[in-house]
């Protein structure tokens, strides 16, 4: 490889944009729907021998988990909710199979499931959601009022409105359902020290309280209230996989990694760091083109919307995400969605791992850069530097309208904040929302990705027959079963761990180790709070981060 230089350090200018030159015709864009792609795939982009050896190992295991396993009548539901877990004959049994009922297990998932991304702190409740204190009270006890809770603090909501009238999805016996949930959780403190609980207090399955039909349903609603649950779950695995997963991970990913091709020279310092954070990131999303969001794939039927309806939910949070691009970082989000006050909501695993790693991202990537920027200067007069900053705000680019809050990246600080959080996105975040999938998913009662009944009426009472009735049939629970075993089998490198030939130049090697050495103590942090939580959350565990999104 050739030395790390910025432009103006280079010896040799002429071989540089010789380089460069050859690396705009390798990487050609393409816009597909609206979300920027490359156009065909570079065949040094493609997964190595190594990496295809060991997804096939976990083919292998999928493969003799399904021969053991016995389904029939695959488009009817299962007799019993036990026959669900007869899908692992031979694969392991996913952890929420003993929880999923549970109110404190579907709480927990707001904040260390598959999706803790979506529950904010609210000081009153929305116009929309008219839950009155005498509901409040049948969960939270005579004593407590929505305004008095508030005042503290303690009220939280999952609102799902993105998927408000979602055209819904079919198959061979009718028509899949969801609905666009509001859920309210308060917070109820045990103990001197605090320590307590987040409460599922009411559930409303449309956004509109005045739809015929429309009830707000309660723990105190039997199977209603799992009904109720149930479908709080499929929005939240509609949301799951279309927004927080797919689009703010895996195609926003995508924009940064064909800019960078683009504009910085593979000698560039920025493009050195950059490029183990890229591994197979291209290859995986090609690969997830042609096989899960097309006609008949995992999205088309799995997910509760029609696939074109699913894609105007990429489509859209995709544009939201990059047109708000520096808002998105870490402490921004959860200062937004008000879940950042450790005192209001102080067990949080997602937010307590994540703002670790979001920490020691930021000071390696600022140790690593100041190498080679000096000065605010540097970073203005880096050529390169700036030509990728116009590639990634440009239409014909990554589209990417808020890159920094004041569109001006001339700082190092402003640079410094733009990578940490490229890196996080490619390393945690998706590690984040992909990981959890087998033990969420997996078991498919605890997240369908559809219903298949629609919601009762509001005066009727449901029973067993019609929960399952309501979960997915046995084809389709195997289906999902093998879609997250497959996303989740294997973990080809390792957050913070590049090879040594990465990085060419040995003033790097200090940093990496500092770095290193840190995420070695946040692994024994986190060890030391899943000791006391209610189910582990192991999912940010630096040694089980990728360094890159490439499953």
């Amino acid at each position: 490889m050739l030395t790390p230089s910025l432009p103006k350090n280079d010896p040799d200018p002429v071989k540089r944009q010789d380089l460069l030159r050859r690396q705009k015709q390798v990487y050609i864009y393409d816009s597909v729907n609206g979300i920027t792609l490359v156009k065909d795939l570079p065949t040094h982009e493609n997964f190595s021998i190594s990496y295809q050896v060991m997804r096939g190992k976990g083919f292998s295991a999928l493969i003799a988990n399904g021969v053991a396993t016995r389904v029939e009548n695959i488009f009817d539901p299962f007799d019993t909710l036990e026959d669900y877990e007869e899908l692992f004959p031979i694969l392991p049994k996913p952890t929420s199979i003993k929880t999923w009922q549970s109110n404190t297990g579907f709480a927990y998932q707001r904040l260390a499931g598959a999706n803790p991304l979506v529950i904010r702190g609210i000081s009153s409740l929305p116009d929309n959601f008219p839950v009155s204190d005498a509901i409040f009270q049948k969960a939270m006890g005579p004593d407590k009022t929505i305004d008095s809770e508030a005042a503290k603090g303690n009220l939280f909501l999952a609102d799902y409105a993105p998927l408000n009238n979602l055209t819904l999805g079919s198959y061979q016996k009718g028509m899949k359902t969801v609905t666009a949930p509001l859920v309210l959780f308060c917070w109820r403190a045990r103990g001197l020290r605090g320590q307590g609980g987040l409460v599922p207090v009411a559930i409303q399955l449309y956004q509109d309280p005045t739809q015929p039909n429309q009830r707000i349903y309660t723990p105190d609603d039997g199977l209603n209230w799992l009904m109720a649950k149930i479908f709080v779950q499929i929005a939240d695995g509609n949301h799951h996989e279309l927004v927080s997963h797919l689009s703010h991970t895996h195609l926003v990913a995508e924009a940064f990694v064909l800019d960078t091709a683009t504009e910085l020279a593979i000698n560039h310092p920025l493009a050195i760091l950059l490029r183990p954070h890229f591994q197979f990131t291209l290859a995986i999303n090609s690969l997830a083109e042609s096989e899960l969001i097309n006609p008949g794939g995992f999205v088309d039927r799995l997910l509760a919307g029609t696939l074109e309806a699913s894609i105007e939910i990429i489509k859209t949070s995709y544009r939201q995400r990059l047109d708000n691009f520096a808002d998105y970082t870490l402490p921004k989000q959860l200062a937004f969605r008000q879940v950042d006050d450790t005192s209001l909501l102080p067990d949080y695993p997602y937010r307590d791992d994540a703002l670790l790693l979001w920490q020691a991202t930021e000071t390696y990537v600022k140790d690593y850069l100041s190498l080679y920027y000096t000065s605010d200067a540097d970073v203005n007069g880096d050529t390169e530097l700036q030509a990728w900053v116009r590639k990634l705000m440009s239409p014909e680019g990554g589209g990417i309208k808020k890159l920094v809050s004041d569109g001006e990246l001339d700082t190092l600080a402003k640079l410094v904040e733009v990578v940490t959080q490229i890196i996080f996105v490619a390393g945690p975040q998706h590690a984040a929302v992909n990981y959890p999938q087998y033990d969420y998913l997996a078991f498919c009662p605890n997240i369908p990705l559809a219903g298949y009944q629609s919601p009762p009426k509001a005066a009727e009472e449901v029973d067993i027959d019609y929960i399952l009735r309501l979960l997915p049939p046995q084809s389709q629970a195997a289906y999902q079963l093998e879609i997250m075993q497959t996303l989740t089998a294997f973990q080809f490198n390792r957050f913070g761990y590049p090879s040594r030939s990465a990085f060419p130049d040995q003033r790097t090697y200090p940093i990496l180790a500092v770095f290193q050495a840190k995420l070695k103590a946040i692994e024994n942090e986190i060890d030391r709070r899943n000791s006391t939580r209610f189910t582990p959350y192991i999912f940010l565990k630096p040694s089980r981060i990728p360094n890159s999104i490439n499953i």
